[in-house]
């Protein structure tokens, strides 16, 4: 029996450490009312990684980020990362999974209320600026008033982000997202 629960202890662990990412403080979100493209909103992600934009009057809307470089295992290889896919959406769980020079990310549509469907359009395009570069992540529309919705940001070693992409090859849910400059 004592076998049996370390066992299960050493699973439970083991899946925590491997597959969960870590949150993404400092990561900046605006959230855009088309087609004017002005933001309308902005937050940046606390410690949990998360955000959550609420109060959203019917309309479309895009939503933007701009991701803090991340450091130490969690950096390692981002720059020199090979993979054939760069960024994917799962449409079933509404969740992103790509990479950039500053990270492996994931970001997770957690919160959807009153949104079309209850579904985000995947987008993947950079935009840069004055500012730096922000990417376009993902256009929504609002049925009501009082859309909402909330994204969880998390960032993934190397290893971690292999892993992920090599299961969701093989998930008939995955959208591959091809990166617009």
């Amino acid at each position: 029996m004592k076998r049996i629960i370390y066992l299960f202890l050493l699973i439970v662990f083991s899946g925590s450490v491997v597959f969960a990412g870590e949150p993404v403080p400092g990561a900046e979100v605006f959230v855009e009312q088309e087609p004017d493209e002005e933001p309308i909103a902005f937050q940046q992600t606390g410690n949990s990684g998360t955000v959550t934009f609420g109060h959203l009057d019917k309309g479309i809307y895009r939503i933007l980020i701009t991701l803090p470089q991340q450091k130490g295992k969690l950096a390692r290889g981002a720059d020199k990362f090979d993979e054939s896919i760069k960024s994917g959406f799962n449409t079933k769980k509404q969740s992103y999974l790509f990479h950039e020079k500053e990270g492996f990310f994931t970001v997770d549509f957690v919160n959807l209320k009153k949104i079309k469907e209850s579904k985000i359009n995947p987008v993947y395009k950079v935009e840069k600026n004055r500012n730096g570069k922000r990417i376009v992540i993902a256009t929504f529309k609002v049925d009501g008033k009082i859309g909402e919705v909330t994204l969880k940001i998390e960032a993934l070693t190397s290893k971690e982000f292999s892993s992920k992409v090599k299961k969701a090859k093989h998930d008939t849910a995955l959208a591959l997202i091809r990166k617009i400059q």
